[in-house]
């Protein structure tokens, strides 16, 4: 049997038994040591098979894909709010094809007002797609509402910005982040034909907050229930648990969440969680309790209930039966149903959460 020790708990122990030394031989006689000094259960190393192995790269690459595309995202407004101030109001949402279209051609405000107001209505015509109309008043509101962004940034800057060379910055950045959400959309379609091939029960998507984009990443990283002993080795293998500061009867809260666990699995199973609390009457019960009575602020809460949501992963993947929403007596009942118990039983008021972000800035003071 092949077992691998964190090297957390390797360098803790090794400054203990050797403080001033950091070599091979040391965290041999380290590594030798670690079964006599007790603590948690050595576990044996897991080796996923190759497909699993396969799927959980390519959730990893996808993710790098995801951060790239917000990265660029947010330097192109960082650049429209300091160049263009106006422009982000005239503009449709960023991701949409035709704002980065119109960002690719149409930021420079010399070029705007030269060009006549068909030509632009004409580009507008030909990269509107989705809700976008190709004609009427959308395209005459927006074309005026470009150049009068233009007008404005000519203004505000005069001669203090190159307007040629921003607009060729901003287009090599679209055409970076067009790149990066081309190879995404590649990425998605093996994703999900390796995901069904691996898990044709499809048992973690029945589970509210686990949707299209997260079963995957869930499924890629722990891959069988097998490999676990119980609900509690689950846990433990996520990380999602607070450290703990308790000393002559008094514990300290508000404590940072530990650095063990998958980083992608902590994050996947807090977007789920936040998502899961507002759907299952149950989780949504954790959430409102633990705001309103126990005094936790947002994070604290939706970390105990991504604690119970991984219960049921483990449930539906041990068992291979989907999950099944349900009341306060046990009534399996739809997702509508479920919303709007949660809805009239589960708010958390707004004052409390605002009480919750004081009390922590405070403490953080």
């Amino acid at each position: 049997m092949v077992t691998r020790v964190k090297g957390k708990r390797v360098r803790a122990l090794r400054r203990y038994l050797s403080e001033h030394a950091k070599t091979d031989l040391a965290d041999a006689h380290v590594l030798a040591a670690i079964p006599g000094f007790g603590g948690p259960e050595l576990d044996p190393l897991h080796l996923p098979v190759p497909r699993s192995h396969a799927l959980q790269r390519l959730t990893r690459q996808r993710g790098r894909f995801q951060d790239a595309i917000a990265a660029a995202r947010r330097r192109l407004l960082d650049l429209i709010r300091w160049a263009s101030p106006a422009l982000e109001r005239v503009l449709p949402d960023i991701g949409t094809r035709l704002s980065m279209a119109l960002l690719q051609r149409w930021v420079d405000p010399e070029a705007v007002l030269r060009a006549r107001r068909s030509t632009i209505a004409g580009f507008i015509a030909r990269h509107a797609s989705g809700n976008h109309p190709h004609s009427g008043p959308f395209v005459e509101t927006l074309v005026e509402g470009l150049r009068q962004a233009a007008r404005e940034a000519r203004a505000l800057h005069r001669d203090h910005v190159d307007f040629a060379e921003l607009q060729a910055e901003i287009a090599i950045e679209i055409d970076v982040m067009t790149a990066h959400m081309t190879a995404r959309a590649d990425l998605d379609r093996k994703i999900e034909a390796l995901y069904a091939e691996l898990q044709p029960e499809d048992v973690l998507r029945t589970i509210p907050g686990v949707g299209r984009h997260l079963a995957p990443v869930l499924f890629g990283l722990l891959q069988t229930a097998d490999r676990f002993r119980s609900e509690r080795h689950i846990r433990g293998f996520c990380g999602l648990f607070p450290r703990r500061s308790d000393s002559g009867g008094v514990e300290r809260p508000r404590q940072k969440i530990t650095q063990g666990g998958n980083d992608r699995i902590k994050r996947a199973l807090m977007l789920a969680a936040d998502t899961a609390r507002k759907i299952d009457p149950d989780l949504a019960e954790v959430y409102w309790r633990l705001m309103t009575g126990k005094g936790h602020h947002h994070k604290q809460a939706l970390c105990a209930v991504a604690n119970r949501l991984v219960n049921r992963i483990f449930s539906v993947l041990r068992s291979g039966r989907p999950y099944v929403l349900r009341d306060a007596d046990g009534r399996g009942i739809s997702v509508a149903e479920a919303k709007a118990i949660v809805a009239e039983r589960y708010n958390v008021p707004d004052a409390i959460r605002a009480t919750r972000r004081a009390n922590r800035t405070q403490l953080a003071a």
